[in-house]
């Protein structure tokens, strides 16, 4: 892979008096990005121990959730909402760049946080990050650790919400124990939309629903759904319990 050659130069504001100066040369800063690699060869897919940093700052920084419902959901803008998180140091972003590739680019705010953790079996914790989305760290995913295999599996996407010149986006999703088995389900709900900016009629809508049941040591492959009585689970937005 190439590496990214990243310029930065002191252009003109509009609105802004220019120096009448041209005689001073425009200061460039250099920057030079190397490409992470793929995500399967990331180290944590492959290895991650037991009281390795990152697992102690992911637990010291997120919320215990112990609800057997829990919703998930993105609103950034929203005073309450509770997935705002807590920042990771800067110093773990390298392990999750072949995940996130933004945080590559030089930023100054915080981009990854630790918003949620909860058992999903002996062997198993689920930690919720709020990582980079469409525009900004709106995104939360799931990022499941196992303890037998020491190390997490793909990042599971379960929220984001965005919307641009009439259209959005939602995706929301609750994780719900089932009375027998006492495993979780995972439900997930995605709409798309385009409204005309005037006159606010619909252009296009588009509502899915899928189920992705525990089996054995990760969430199976997403299944349809239209079931109502889980439509209306969604639109309860159960809030989160903790301990």
């Amino acid at each position: 892979m190439v590496p990214l050659l990243i310029l930065a130069a002191g252009l003109p504001v509009e609105g802004v008096a220019q120096s009448q100066d041209t005689s001073a040369p425009t200061p460039i800063s250099i920057q030079i990005v190397e490409p992470p690699p793929p995500p399967a060869d990331t180290i944590l897919i492959h290895r991650v121990l037991p009281g390795a940093p990152l697992l102690l700052e992911l637990t010291k920084r997120s919320r215990r959730l112990s609800s057997d419902t829990l919703f998930v959901y993105s609103a950034l803008e929203a005073a309450a909402w509770p997935y705002s998180g807590e920042p990771l140091g800067t110093a773990f972003e390298p392990l999750f760049r072949a995940f996130y590739p933004t945080l590559a680019f030089p930023h100054r705010e915080p981009e990854l946080f630790a918003a949620g953790r909860l058992v999903l079996d002996p062997q198993h914790i689920g930690y919720l990050l709020r990582v980079p989305g469409m525009y900004e760290s709106s995104q939360i995913d799931l990022w499941i650790y196992d303890a037998r295999e020491k190390r997490f599996g793909l990042p599971i996407h379960v929220a984001e919400a965005y919307g641009d010149e009439g259209c959005g986006f939602n995706l929301e999703s609750v994780l719900i124990r089932t009375p027998v088995d006492r495993q979780f389900n995972l439900i997930v709900r995605q709409n798309t939309g385009c409204s005309d900016m005037e006159t606010g009629k619909v252009i296009s809508n588009v509502d899915s629903l899928w189920v992705r049941a525990w089996v054995t040591d990760k969430f199976g492959s997403p299944v349809i759904s239209s079931d109502s009585t889980l439509i209306k689970l969604m639109e309860r937005r159960t809030q989160p319990g903790t301990q």
